[in-house]
């Protein structure tokens, strides 16, 4: 009767941390949706962060060039009221002397940024049991008596999601009935959980844009002579283990001739193991590739001013074609990208470029072996 209170009260305290589903919330109480909701607003604020500062470089004085007055009219904008960025675009500066600045901003707008989530979570609860019996013949002689009963949970899910800048800039964050959709999103890193927290697509971003204006980032499957439109992919693996054990033991007093329960114990295991992988891709479209092919011979130019901004709205350069869209041009809505390794909608080229550039970093996982 001991012993078998003793072993239910033990595997129910086991059984509290046991899933047959095993889910991200488990550990971290942030489901799916909310992981990528976060890691969407994170690319929104870094998206956001790199065009204040480029508007802000625009607008300071700098020697004797005094700072841009529409970019300074768009940061006290945007102070006042930092809803007023999602009525931002391109276009706000107008007329020849500022086709570079245009450029310039056309190329962050035109950005596509494709996530892939692989996430994994992995579980065993392991239950052993020992139970010592004395015999009648001799006092120091135990009989020993064990079992086990162990169990493993796999669960596997893997998706992928696209967005464009400018869909994160001016539709994203709008106010629907009162609540914003970044509102309340977790801005700091968790180290015990990263996939739930910050992780760093900021750098990426800030990386990614420095190429594309002057490193001559370029699409590696370009045709011979031919600018590629721009792409990088980021690979972040996360892998968090949590171990538990627990053995209760219980002795017992001998009394009588007979057999007799000398003592019992308990021993169980929790394994917990979370292996999440995020892909991250990002990618200039090729429409805008005649505006950055001029951007970027002004920024090497000598005729660029002295460190006033990125671009300098003073020098006029050869005309190219004009008034580029702020968005991306749209592909039917059924427009599926099906790669070797995901499948995203794309519902532009710069989003399918940017699937393109994950699906490439993630085919490196895949060997082929030939048949003997």
């Amino acid at each position: 009767m001991f012993i078998r209170i003793f072993a239910a009260s033990a595997a129910a305290f086991l059984l509290v941390s046991c899933s047959i589903h095993p889910l991200p919330e488990d550990v971290t109480g942030v489901n799916t949706y909310h992981i990528a909701r976060q890691i969407r607003c994170e690319t929104r604020d870094a998206a956001l962060q790199f065009l204040i500062r480029q508007l802000t470089r625009l607008a300071s004085d700098h020697d004797d060039q005094l700072g841009d007055p529409i970019a300074r009219q768009v940061l006290a904008d945007y102070e006042t009221d930092p809803d007023s960025i999602s009525n931002f675009n391109p276009d706000r500066f107008p007329g020849p002397k500022y086709e570079q600045v245009r450029n310039f901003y056309r190329v962050i707008y035109s950005t596509a940024i494709a996530y892939n989530f692989d996430l994994t979570m992995s579980e065993q609860n392991d239950l052993g049991t020992t139970v010592n019996l004395l015999g009648p013949w001799a006092r120091k002689l135990t009989l020993a008596v064990s079992g086990d009963f162990n169990r493993n949970r796999t669960n596997e899910r893997s998706f992928t999601v696209t967005d464009t800048f400018s869909e994160l800039l001016v539709r994203v964050n709008v106010p629907v009935r009162g609540h914003r959709y970044c509102d309340g999103q977790i801005k700091q890193a968790n180290y015990v959980y990263p996939i739930a927290g910050h992780i760093g697509v900021d750098e990426l971003v800030k990386t990614f844009f420095e190429l594309v204006y002057l490193g001559q980032l370029s699409d590696k499957d370009a045709a011979a002579g031919a600018i590629g439109a721009p792409t990088i992919a980021d690979k972040l693996t996360f892998t968090t283990t949590i171990d538990g054990s627990s053995t209760p033991k219980v002795i017992f007093t001998p009394v009588g001739t007979g057999f007799q329960l000398a003592d019992a114990s308990l021993t169980g295991s929790l394994n917990r193991t979370d292996t999440h992988k995020v892909t991250v891709g990002l990618a200039v479209d090729k429409d805008v590739l005649a505006y950055l092919t001029a951007l970027r011979s002004y920024l090497f130019s000598r005729e660029r001013s002295g460190g006033a901004s990125v671009v300098s709205p003073s020098v006029r350069m050869a005309r190219v074609p004009p008034r580029a869209p702020v968005h991306t041009p749209r592909l039917p809505a059924d427009d599926i990208y099906v790669g070797t390794t995901l499948t995203a909608q794309a519902r532009n080229w710069a989003e399918e470029l940017a699937a393109r550039a994950v699906d490439q970093l993630k085919s490196r996982e895949l060997q082929l072996i030939r048949a003997p």
